[in-house]
């Protein structure tokens, strides 16, 4: 593709460039280009990384957003470049790393991506600014052709091709031969080639593993913030690590690393979260507070478990900005935001927050805390583990090795004059007495359950030994709550409702069917998956006194659901909603409800 010649070769992308260009594309009206326009321009962000923040319109499709890649392939269509998306898997490291020194393309910020024997193709986000083509035309003795791409990955690949191949170059380097060998048939996905040269080479140690991990780890932790994700597992499996995500609820392989340098990474992490790095017979915890590279503070927990080909670990992410101003995440309704509100001001009473694990419960708790925790206020929490530390908080650490359990820190709490206490899990009944007996005794008390509903709440409390007049006397309030899938809003397609399906998810609820909803479909923007984040569905249920009145000590779910139909918004009918909203699909709230 011909490259257009600019005026000024050294021009770095404005927004008021990026606005120009997206105005002539006819992919904005002169309002929105107004609107760009007014954008500081001394912001530190790139005006490409915003354009997944634009959510401009399809016109080709009415009533949704353009795809990051089809907006990002026009751009370059205009400016006379061509837009690739880049798998690193794909990339042949070893060559690319050694075409240009890694200071002069950071300067740059482009990143080689492909040499042959007749040219050097080169990714770029500035289309301004090309002067450096001849410079490079002449070191590289080769031709250069030009790409565009989004400046957040080729960071990344600069990341991927000088930081992390340095690590493992380094391994090969100590290793002579085979660990040169090694790293070429881990790329190739050879795993059985790559067992036997394992076995021939047992025993070998290095020298300085600490050396070689260290950026290798910094990497990953940034790679996992780029990619949204909520856990990292590290996973030694035969001949090879593996390394995946869970983005969106979801696991996704991400890259494969020789296992050398997986239990190098484990160790490295096992350091920073101050475990004991020697004794890999049996799991352990830890955790770590560190600032990644785009300044967010993050906090990670810790998991590690011995498996047959050795340490696996797992890293819980948590981002302090999930303890945001307010509980917007939810979704909840007018009616919905006013009783939890309602709730969380009262002077006393039991509020439970229930849900699976991974459904979103430690977020609206630390949310719902942060929001009742003024200066006027005593919280204290006892938390297995302390997931996410809060200077508002007095936070404790269960230890029952210790005696330190649950109940035993409600008792200390009441010696502390608290006016609120967070209960990490109610698991037995001593600690369902006790916070309920705190909850009688003038404080609010906050807990969770691993229940799948409000009303199965109600059933396991009083399948714990609670009588059911102190389970009135006391709870003010359940929250159940799920997280779903939420779709793509660049790719995602009506279709008709099946009538079937919907009477399933209502199951009895009265709500009456659409004509239509949307299906997950697929593209570029969400890896095609369809679906891109996480929503929350809910059921509030207040404990007012229609409520109390159909609880007594025999009654099953089946009898609860019946008799309380019609007095709260079920999860399901939440669900329904949100389907009808365009949020999410019908299979997704029917694979998380059942």
């Amino acid at each position: 593709m011909e490259q257009k010649k600019f005026d000024d070769q050294e021009k770095k992308l404005t927004i008021a460039d990026l606005s120009e260009a997206l105005l002539q594309l006819n992919l904005i009206n002169d309002v929105d280009h107004q609107k760009l326009k007014g954008l500081n321009e001394k912001s530190k962000e790139h005006p490409l990384n915003l354009i997944g923040k634009l959510n401009l319109p399809d016109r080709r499709r009415p009533g949704k957003s353009m795809a990051h890649d089809d907006i990002m392939s026009l751009l370059a269509k205009h400016w006379g470049l061509e837009y690739v998306r880049v798998d690193p898997l794909n990339i042949q490291l070893e060559v690319v790393a050694t075409v240009l020194p890694l200071p002069y393309i950071k300067r740059l910020n482009i990143v080689p991506i492909e040499v042959t024997k007749e040219k050097v193709i080169i990714l770029t986000s500035e289309p301004y600014s090309l002067s450096w083509i001849d410079e490079v035309r002449a070191q590289v003795k080769r031709e250069i052709e030009v790409k565009l791409n989004a400046p957040m990955q080729i960071s990344h690949l600069l990341n991927e091709i000088f930081v992390v191949q340095k690590a493992f170059k380094g391994i090969a380097k100590e290793q002579g031969l085979a660990g040169a060998e090694r790293l070429k048939l881990l790329r190739q996905g050879k795993i059985e080639e790559l067992d036997r040269l394992l076995e021939r080479n047992k025993g070998k140690k290095l020298s300085n593993p600490d050396g070689f991990v260290t950026n290798i780890v910094d990497w990953l932790l940034n790679y996992a913030a780029v990619e949204r994700a909520s856990d990292i597992h590290l996973e030694p499996k035969r001949g090879l690590g593996l390394v995946r995500f869970r983005v969106d609820g979801d696991l996704r392989t991400v890259y494969r690393l020789d296992p050398d340098a997986m239990q190098m990474v484990i160790t490295r992490f096992k350091i920073l979260g101050e475990m004991k790095i020697d004794d890999k017979r049996k799991p352990q915890d830890g955790s770590i507070k560190r600032e990644i590279e785009s300044g967010r503070i993050v906090e990670m927990r810790l998991s590690t478990l011995p498996t047959n080909y050795g340490e696996k670990l797992v890293i819980r992410i948590f981002d302090k900005s999930v303890a945001a101003v307010d509980l917007d995440f939810i979704g909840f309704g007018p009616e919905d935001k006013k009783v939890w509100n309602e709730l969380i001001n009262q002077p006393q009473g039991l509020i439970l927050v229930t849900g699976p694990t991974g459904s979103g419960k430690t977020t609206t708790l630390y949310t719902t805390l942060s929001l009742v925790a003024t200066p006027d206020v005593n919280i204290c929490t006892a938390e297995d583990p302390v997931e996410m530390e809060v200077d508002a908080l007095n936070q404790v650490q269960v230890n029952p090795q210790i005696g330190l359990t649950f109940a035993e820190c409600i008792r200390s709490f009441l010696r502390q004059d608290p006016d609120i206490i967070m209960v990490g899990e109610i698991r037995d009944l001593e600690t369902g007495e006790m916070a309920i007996q705190s909850s009688l005794t003038g404080h609010l008390v906050f807990s969770t359950l691993h229940t799948n509903g409000a009303l199965a709440t109600i059933q396991r409390l009083i399948d714990i030994g609670l009588p059911t007049y102190l389970l009135n006397s006391s709870i003010s309030g359940i929250l159940a709550q799920r997280l779903v899938k939420k779709l793509c809003p660049s790719c995602k397609e009506l279709t008709p409702a099946d009538r079937d399906k919907w009477e399933s998810l209502i199951d009895g609820e009265k709500i009456e069917s659409p004509n239509e909803y949307y299906r997950a479909v697929g593209c570029e923007d969400c890896k095609d998956t369809g679906y891109r984040g996480r929503l929350c569905i809910y059921e509030l249920v207040k404990f007012d006194d229609c409520i109390k009145k159909v609880i007594h000590a025999k009654i099953e779910i089946s009898e609860l659901r019946e008799k309380t139909r019609g007095m709260f918004t079920s999860i399901r009918a939440n669900g329904a909603r949100k389907v009808i909203e365009g949020e999410t699909t019908i299979e997704e709230i029917l694979r998380v409800v059942y």
